[in-house]
């Protein structure tokens, strides 16, 4: 656990994210600039909170006390994500110390843009809070997505890959998928040594679903 007492806002930011390429900031970015997507909910969060550098409304949710401490510095949080923000308005968070497997204290059918990353049961437990047309980004964290595959509510129709510096967005065929489950569930070589020290690589796909109904 991080003590922010001693790194502060930025500090615990920087050391679990931008020092080690682990921001995924391009992601967003072409999240952002392909669904546009207004509101966010961000389950499994910890103080990941790239997404609000490009999404002004984003809901966090974690159960961790970690990200309790962290988020209960909110003025500090807004701060920091005002002086890096793409957008011209004032960045809106909120932070729900919780079981996101449980019920929230949300109102269903009201978000753009579900992110399922690095935590399992979210798809599941959580698309009931986003609109119908709504998105859906997953890395495929413990089957997320075959589990999304079941739920009629949902289309898969895109992957995201990072190719080189930046990240790309293909539309799903039926001969993609057969070749991105399996190459998914393979151990990834995810971080390197790098001229400053170990750095995160990003393999992941992306899959982008979209809710239905």
């Amino acid at each position: 656990m991080i003590n922010l007492k001693y790194v502060g806002i930025a500090g615990s930011y920087n050391r679990l994210y931008t020092v080690l390429h682990f921001d995924r900031a391009g992601l967003f970015e072409l999240i952002k600039d392909v669904y546009g997507c207004g509101t966010v909910l961000y389950p499994g969060c910890s103080i990941h909170i790239t997404p609000s550098f490009y999404f002004q409304h984003v809901v966090y949710v974690d159960m961790s006390e970690t990200a309790k401490e962290f988020f209960q510095e909110k003025q500090k949080v807004l701060s920091f994500i005002n002086s890096n923000k793409k957008y011209k308005q004032s960045a809106y968070i909120q932070f729900i110390h919780i079981d996101y497997t449980k019920q929230l204290p949300l109102r269903e059918n009201n978000y753009d843009l579900l992110l399922s990353l690095y935590a399992g049961g979210i798809i599941k437990s959580c698309v009931k809070y986003i609109k119908p047309g709504g998105i859906i980004v997953s890395n495929n964290h413990q089957n997320d997505v075959q589990q999304a595959l079941e739920d009629s509510s949902v289309r898969l129709e895109a992957l995201i890959r990072r190719k080189g510096k930046k990240y790309h967005i293909e539309n799903i065929t039926a001969e993609k998928m057969p070749k991105a489950l399996p190459e998914h569930s393979k151990p990834l070589k995810s971080m390197k040594n790098a001229s400053s020290g170990m750095e995160y690589v990003d393999n992941e796909y992306y899959f982008v679903f979209r809710k239905t109904d």
